[in-house]
């Protein structure tokens, strides 16, 4: 069963919780509906300037809807120049009736050990470094995994076999780079990705999945992420799936706390 259902749908209330917060006794379609709009809405936004959306948060008070929205994007002026904010907010508005405060969470400055694990991994894959997407690569898996946003990557892996016909090329080097990744970020236990398509101008689908780390899909304790996305190219569509299993909390304590004793001898 772990693997037929949404991993994030199977664990809410377990260690997931909702993206939209709220509560109505009376229109609570009417509600839902818009939570629907306004998530589509920014995501299209968004992503048609370059700019990838890993998550879209809802809360909802009287008169007021908060909106947390965790972008990604390597250059700067793309994250900051492409979308008028104040003009967003006023669309927001008209499509929820209430106020709007709109909140960015630039996932790509979401920790500094990102770059450090960057660098490091980046050294190992020299071979690489000639190809275009190396370094955007590196920070979209990197990010991801310390964001802890599985759909991020989907979305990132999704927008390269688009503009990529050289896919298998692609999967390769996303296939040396995971394990490198898992060996330096101990709180990400597993990773699986999976592509499904006429990858590479197949003559027909195929599917090529791997799986690095532990992936319990049928442990509900576990905190596993899920995000699909459908890549869209000159051969059909794509499904490209991923999952990533974090280490629990207290886990995450007794590893600090045994790589600082390490460090101290």
């Amino acid at each position: 069963m772990g693997q037929k259902v949404n991993a994030i749908g199977l664990r809410l209330g377990v260690n997931h919780d909702w993206d939209s917060k709220w509560f109505a006794e009376q229109n609570y379609a009417t509600a839902l509906h818009k939570d629907f709009i306004t998530t589509e809405f920014l995501t299209r936004v968004y992503e048609k300037n370059g700019v990838l959306v890993s998550r879209v948060i809802l809360k909802r008070t009287f008169g007021t809807t908060h909106i947390f929205l965790h972008l990604f994007s390597p250059e700067e002026s793309l994250l900051n120049n492409k979308v008028d904010k104040p003009t967003l907010e006023k669309t927001l508005a008209t499509i929820n009736g209430t106020e709007i405060e709109l909140n960015i969470v630039d996932t790509l400055q979401h920790t500094k050990k990102r770059v450090k694990t960057i660098r490091g991994i980046s050294m190992q894959l020299a071979a690489y470094r000639s190809r275009k997407y190396f370094n955007e690569s590196l920070q979209a898996i990197g990010t991801s995994m310390i964001a802890k946003s599985a759909l991020l990557l989907s979305k990132y892996l999704a927008r390269q076999v688009e503009n990529d016909f050289r896919h298998n090329q692609f999967i390769d080097f996303i296939k040396k780079a995971l394990p490198l990744f898992l060996e330096h970020l101990p709180e990400v236990k597993g990773v699986r990705i999976q592509f499904k398509g006429r990858l590479n101008g197949s003559d027909r689908s195929k599917t090529q999945w791997f799986k690095y780390g532990q992936i319990p899909f049928h442990t509900i304790r576990e905190k596993i992420d899920y995000g699909y996305t459908p890549a869209f190219t000159l051969y059909g569509a794509c499904g490209i799936k991923v999952w990533i299993c974090f280490a629990s909390d207290d886990q995450e304590k007794l590893e600090k706390n045994a790589s600082s004793k390490t460090g101290k001898v």
